[in-house]
């Protein structure tokens, strides 16, 4: 059985009705399982999940993307900036998900605590600036509210 973006996005809703501590758990094998894996798959992956994405009610599964979020920031930062840098390049191909991820990712980020946030934050950061040609990426698609908070300001 071949993966599609159509099983991705049974998968995310499975996910997305699991209660969190059922989800997180499944999350972190999940992640552990990709950083294991080649970075072909882990391209591919991205591909499927941004592909499902553009099919998707975003805001629907913003439960789903926090707790896969308050996972991600227990991962070394260098793992947390490769899955960063592989969901970035994938957006820059796909900048009309932008504006639709932005609201639903502040409100779970809003959710976390000030460490998870800094981790977050710093993560991005660091990886943006491992992009090429990363201007591609801010300020023009970036709300206001995102600049705010990744600078700080």
């Amino acid at each position: 059985m071949s993966v599609t973006s159509g099983n991705i996005e049974d998968i995310i809703e499975i996910l997305g009705n699991l209660q969190p501590f059922l989800r997180k758990p499944i999350i972190k094998n999940k992640l552990i399982d990709f950083f294991k894996s080649e970075s072909s798959f882990q391209l591919e992956t991205i591909e499927l999940i941004l592909d499902s994405l553009e099919n998707m009610d975003i805001q629907k599964y913003q439960d789903l993307i926090s707790s896969w979020l308050q996972v991600l920031v227990y991962f070394e930062n260098t793992k947390i900036n490769q899955i960063i840098k592989l969901f970035l390049s994938g957006l820059l191909k796909r900048k009309e998900l932008i504006n639709p991820l932005q609201p639903v990712l502040f409100y779970c980020i809003n959710k976390m605590s000030t460490d998870q946030k800094d981790t977050l934050r710093y993560c991005f950061l660091e990886t943006l600036f491992m992009i090429p040609n990363y201007k591609n990426i801010i300020p023009s698609n970036l709300s206001e509210e995102t600049l705010k908070f990744l600078f700080k300001c």
